[in-house]
């Protein structure tokens, strides 16, 4: 068969087969100029040829390709002026270069808005509104990669079939291998599972070209896992793993290219089974990434089928990438599912003194640390300090100080931006090695912020999956950090409301309760008796000679004297009870629910452990003693008013003091 030959067979055959297979319309030629109206032209060319004008910019656009196609002896893509994407490819043989010989092919929109280009200029060349929607309901859609796809599909079938003209029973059989492999790249859409998806694929290739055993693998962060086994090597290869760069199959994922060998020594070195004896690797990439291996082994591949396995990869790969996309927006879902419930867990310990730790603990939950730490800023000394730890001892860093602008922490507090390293190793920013303790070279660093202001610091290392952090890990760390600044803040003005609200009853030089909120307890325990009509007891203290004590050893022996007491007092009274300076060195104390003995019983145990008190006078190298003199009035047996029961206290403390100080007095004991 001769060239001649061949293209009438093209012509008459395989344009209307390739065009049934890629949904392309495709046209031969003989010279490199295009003549419009032909039979087997696409609908909405006919359409516009129809027009004088239309014919004359049909030839016009689509010679141009024609010419540039076989000068190049490559394919041409061109968007003619109806907004339809063309291509032109050279039907060359090496053998017969002196030959004319060119396909045309395409005719289909990228996007709906080349539809609506193409019914514009339609219009304008006067074509009828009813034609051109009539013929607008069955046209063609494809992304730009789909028809590059079907395009080295056509292109290598073409080659296969020129290179092989005298040989028709090969040609068929390439045909139907092409045909086969088209049809399942098409049909083994998103829908399927991924197990169904990759046996799909590995059973094509068993049936189409006698592979005894093969493997389909999957890229997962720095690494490639098995995805799905064919043949005898089933079980060896079931949780066979890849790192890029590393051995065959990480030479091919890194040089996004075939890779074949034969030698035992590399085959075995890269983790094959023993039985293997020959490996061919087949890259499958979106872009320039490579997210797929295709591995056949124990398997010989003619050159041609080489080819074929290639344009496979390539159709694919559509699908590959589909998959991807969807699974980042299922784990972006699941993610972001976690980041909810991270938000939940800090909300549920915001008033919590383990605020810090659930805060950790969540923001590692959501990426999938398994170390870390949380840092907040000493406001008074102006350093980081660590509050909660995640994999190691918070005691082993408890000791740890960091300033602004100092080590990784200090930087991220000092820019308020976050860090990301892949390998600490290899960062030209912080180059060192890697501790002991880190399973993974890769951490991130978040500033934990209010407003632009970063009040601490968030730091997780330790992937479980041994992946890197990557961009989605910050968003999804932002988000955590942001509603754990808010927490952290609230918790802070909490403290400190709590802190001012304790200033603002307690005594500064005692620490006891204040005479202002003594008075308001005493009201409110006043009105809680009579609606229960239970008893309670007020005690008055009042340091004896105190004034003489002060005169003696000075103002600063006066105000330890006065501490001293207070802690005494403390000691000896009831969680329930409220203890409160009374003024100068007069001490209250209120017992709910006490009658007249059991304060009586409290009184005695306050005097006597002041009794029992030294009160060292280092000045003077010597100690000296104090004692205290109490009056009791119980409610409702001695008062009826808050007036009342503090005068009457106050009558029994000053019968004490005049019956020789240091004793209890109640009141009405004659």
């Amino acid at each position: 068969m001769d060239i001649t030959e061949y293209t009438e067979d093209l012509s008459s055959q395989w344009t209307d087969t390739l065009s049934k297979i890629s949904g392309l319309t495709l046209l031969t030629f003989k010279e490199d100029r295009y003549h419009a109206s032909q039979q087997n032209e696409n609908q909405l060319c006919k359409l516009l040829q129809e027009q004088t004008a239309g014919k004359a910019f049909c030839e016009q656009d689509c010679t141009l390709p024609l010419v540039q196609a076989l000068k190049k002896r490559d394919v041409v893509y061109f968007k003619c002026y109806a907004n339809l994407s063309n291509v032109a490819m050279p039907l060359n043989h090496n053998g017969f270069q002196e030959k004319k010989r060119l396909m045309l092919g395409g005719r289909i929109f990228t996007s709906y808005n080349d539809l609506a280009g193409y019914r514009e200029i339609a219009e304008k060349l006067g074509c009828e509104k009813e034609r051109i929607l009539n013929i607008a309901k069955s046209v063609t859609f494809k992304d730009a990669d789909s028809f590059k796809g079907s395009v080295d599909a056509i292109k290598t079938a073409t080659g296969l079939f020129i290179q092989n003209a005298g040989r028709q029973k090969t040609v068929d059989n390439r045909i139907a291998k092409l045909d086969t492999m088209i049809r399942v790249a098409v049909n083994t859409g998103s829908s399927l599972e991924d197990k169904e998806f990759f046996n799909t694929i590995l059973n094509t290739l068993g049936v189409l070209f006698n592979v005894k055993s093969a493997m389909i693998m999957v890229r997962h962060g720095n690494e490639f896992r098995t995805g799905q086994v064919f043949g005898y090597e089933k079980q060896n290869l079931s949780s066979f793993t890849a790192e890029i760069g590393k051995g065959l199959a990480g030479e091919a994922a890194v040089r996004n290219e075939t890779i074949s060998s034969t030698e035992v020594f590399n085959i075995l070195k890269s983790g094959f089974p023993n039985d293997v004896t020959s490996v061919k690797i087949f890259p499958v990439s979106t872009g320039n990434r490579v997210e797929g291996l295709i591995i056949i082994l124990n398997t010989q591949i003619a050159v041609e089928d080489e080819d074929l396995i290639k344009s496979f990869c390539r159709t694919i790969s559509l699908s590959f990438q589909n998959r991807i996309l969807f699974s980042k927006r299922e784990n972006f879902t699941r993610k972001g599912l976690e980041v909810l419930q991270a938000l939940y867990s800090i909300a549920s310990n915001i008033d919590s003194p383990e605020l810090c730790e659930a805060i950790l603990e969540s923001a590692a939950e959501v990426v999938g640390a398994e170390q870390g730490s949380l840092m907040l800023l000493d406001k008074e000394k102006y350093t980081l300090e660590v509050k909660a730890t995640k994999g190691l001892n918070i005691a082993i860093l408890n000791y740890i100080r960091i300033n602004p602008g100092e080590g990784i922490a200090g930087i991220v507090l000092e820019k308020g931006s976050p860090i990301v390293v892949s390998n600490i190793e290899d960062d030209e920013r912080f180059s060192r090695p890697n501790r002991v303790r880190y399973k993974t070279k890769s951490f991130i660093s978040i500033p934990v912020k209010i407003k632009d202001k970063s009040i601490g610091v968030l730091n997780l290392s330790d992937k479980k999956d041994g992946s890197d952090f990557s961009d989605i890990d910050i968003k999804l760390l932002e988000t955590v950090a942001l509603y754990s600044a808010v927490a952290i803040e609230r918790k802070i003005y909490y403290q400190s409301a709590v802190n001012l609200k304790k200033i603002s009853i307690t005594d500064p030089l005692t620490s006891l309760l204040n005479r202002r909120y003594f008075e308001e307890r005493i009201s409110e325990e006043l009105e809680r008796s009579r609606r229960h009509n239970q008893p309670f007891s007020l005690i008055i203290i009042d340091i004896d000679d105190f004034k003489e004590f002060n005169d003696t050893y000075g103002h600063l022996y006066g105000d330890a004297a006065l501490r001293n007491t207070a802690i005494g007092i403390r000691g000896c009274t009831r969680v329930i009870d409220i203890a409160a300076r009374y003024g100068g060195e007069e001490f209250a104390v209120i017992l709910p629910t006490t009658d007249k003995e059991g304060a009586l019983i409290i009184g005695n145990r306050i005097r006597d452990e002041i009794d029992n008190m030294s009160f060292p006078i280092k000045s003077l190298g010597k100690t000296t003693k104090l004692t205290v003199s109490l009056g009791i009035a119980t409610y409702p047996v001695d008062a009826a008013t808050i007036e009342d029961l503090i005068n009457n206290a106050d009558r029994a403390l000053y019968r004490a003091k005049g019956l020789g100080k240091n004793r209890v007095i109640p009141f009405g004991n004659n």
